[in-house]
């Protein structure tokens, strides 16, 4: 990876993850002028010359920049934001729980406990005799099911978390075949087995 400042870094990363329109990238990148001294001579000409409104210029934009970011960084800071999020049951928690279902689909199998377990939950609530989606449910069936996930699915995604922030889970700046990325997962075995799936009996009482 060439080096660059971070700030420059991220909205790279930020407009190849559609996180910001290609269109507001083309718009920063003609108003940031420290770009010509950050960047080579030759990749601050491509930026400038490629044609924004092509609708192939994504894929151009990404052979031009890919080079320059770092992405394991930035999965890993968004993986610990959703689980932060879970952790301190934010506003946007059911979002970030949710989103543990999409990660452990996106290759991401130390989530499994979470996705499978919690994250499927948000996703395809359980609503009478057949399932709706988390935005089609009551406040009030909302609220009751993210207390019946509560307060076990914080020791989930401390854990989860821990991993992280201890080098346990690292995540590679390589994607697979499947456009994954890879990681290497260096937990013990009885940590592997805490991230495993659980059946939660939601009729439980608390």
């Amino acid at each position: 990876m060439k080096e660059i400042s971070e700030h420059f870094e991220l909205k790279f990363y930020e407009v190849l993850k559609h996180k910001i329109s290609i269109q507001e990238f083309e718009q920063w990148v003609y108003k940031t002028k420290e770009l010509e001294s950050e960047l080579p001579e030759s990749t601050y000409t491509d930026l400038i010359s490629l044609n924004y409104s092509n609708k192939y210029a994504h894929n151009e934009l990404g052979k031009i920049i890919e080079p320059f970011i770092d992405n394991s960084k930035f999965e890993i800071k968004r993986i610990s934001k959703y689980l932060e999020s879970i952790i301190d049951k934010d506003e946007k928690c059911a979002e970030s729980i949710e989103m543990t279902y999409e990660l452990y689909c996106s290759g991401y199998a130390f989530l499994r406990r979470l996705g499978l377990t919690y994250g499927l939950l948000i996703s395809c609530p359980p609503a009478g005799n057949y399932q709706k989606s988390w935005n089609e449910i009551t406040k009030a069936e909302q609220d009751e099911l993210l207390d019946k996930l509560y307060p076990e699915i914080i020791f989930d995604a401390k854990n989860a978390l821990g991993w992280i922030n201890e080098g346990k889970i690292v995540i590679k700046d390589a994607v697979n075949d499947l456009g994954d990325y890879e990681y290497d997962d260096l937990r013990n075995q009885e940590e592997i087995k805490q991230g495993e799936i659980e059946v939660i009996d939601l009729d439980k009482e608390k």
